[in-house]
């Protein structure tokens, strides 16, 4: 068995090389198949592929199921987000299940179709973590412009034996390095790892007071992972995420308390990987 112990990236600082703003958001939700797998020739390949993967161990591929490429999911997004005067430098791509053509390089394939070209790279194997650890790597890189793009799709050719995303869905989040770009800043950002089932609730409840929550202009979002643990946070309005979607569930209800008119001074998000143990948080704040 192997010791289960911190990564470089997992610490309880704030610290970081960019301030960055989120400047924009979009958010999606997809029905049915992705349209690649119109084509036979893209199917046959990624059917043969998967049933490579997974027939050592003594899994059968249905020849019939159809999920979705995070390719198209996020490829819909970026006109949204980004017009082709304002080029995004850095692209991060964060999932936990693979998609529809899992040998697909999705994160190259974006930022081919991404304004700038720019750097890009996926996270996976994190959980609900992924997309905290996009924000870290993004607040520690000289990168002005940052698309980080969410992702999860809900159908996998294989009995994988966890349960998987109820829906399709994708959120985008564009991020700049300076004032001028306006939005929310990213005040705080904390990841916490080797966080045990029993501490999470008391932990999580610490950190969250430390970064302002229990006064009625601070919201809180907090993930499934968190939201049955009974969080008592005094004054401060709290959204929890229902169960279903792990790695868009916060991101997906964030826009809708940023772009409330009377929204929250400051709005804290958690979440709490149960599988790998990690707690992560991050504050925005307006003004």
């Amino acid at each position: 068995m192997t010791a289960r112990r911190s990564p470089p990236w997992c610490s309880s600082t704030d610290r970081g090389g960019v301030l960055l703003h989120l400047i924009r958001t979009a958010r999606r939700e997809f029905t049915g198949a992705a349209e690649l797998l119109d084509d036979p020739v893209l199917r046959e390949r990624a059917d043969e592929y998967v049933t490579d993967l997974v027939h050592p161990y003594g899994l059968r591929v249905d020849a019939t199921a159809r999920g979705q490429s995070y390719g198209e999911m996020a490829a819909s997004l970026i006109p949204a987000l980004v017009p082709d005067d304002e080029p995004v430098d850095l692209l991060v791509l964060a999932f936990a299940v693979h998609d529809a053509l899992p040998g697909r390089a999705t994160a190259a394939y974006l930022s081919h179709v991404c304004p700038g070209t720019p750097m890009s790279f996926a996270l996976c194997d994190q959980g609900s973590a992924a997309a905290f650890t996009g924000l870290r790597i993004a607040r520690a890189s000289a990168y002005r412009r940052v698309l980080l793009l969410v992702v999860e799709q809900s159908v996998l050719a294989y009995d994988q034996g966890v349960a998987v995303p109820e829906r399709h869905r994708a959120v985008a989040l564009l991020l700049g390095g300076g004032p001028a770009d306006g939005g929310a800043r990213v005040t705080a950002l904390r990841q916490h790892a080797d966080v045990g089932p029993d501490d999470v609730a008391g932990r999580a409840a610490a950190e969250l007071r430390a970064l302002g929550a229990g006064s009625p202009d601070v919201a809180v979002v907090l993930g499934a992972g968190l939201a049955a643990a009974g969080i008592a946070l005094g004054a401060s309005p709290v959204t929890a995420v229902p169960a279903g979607q792990s790695s868009t569930g916060v991101w997906w209800a964030l826009p809708d308390l940023l772009g409330d008119p009377w929204r929250p001074r400051v709005v804290l998000v958690a979440d709490y990987e149960p599988d790998l143990r990690y707690l992560s948080l991050v504050t925005l704040t307006h003004g």
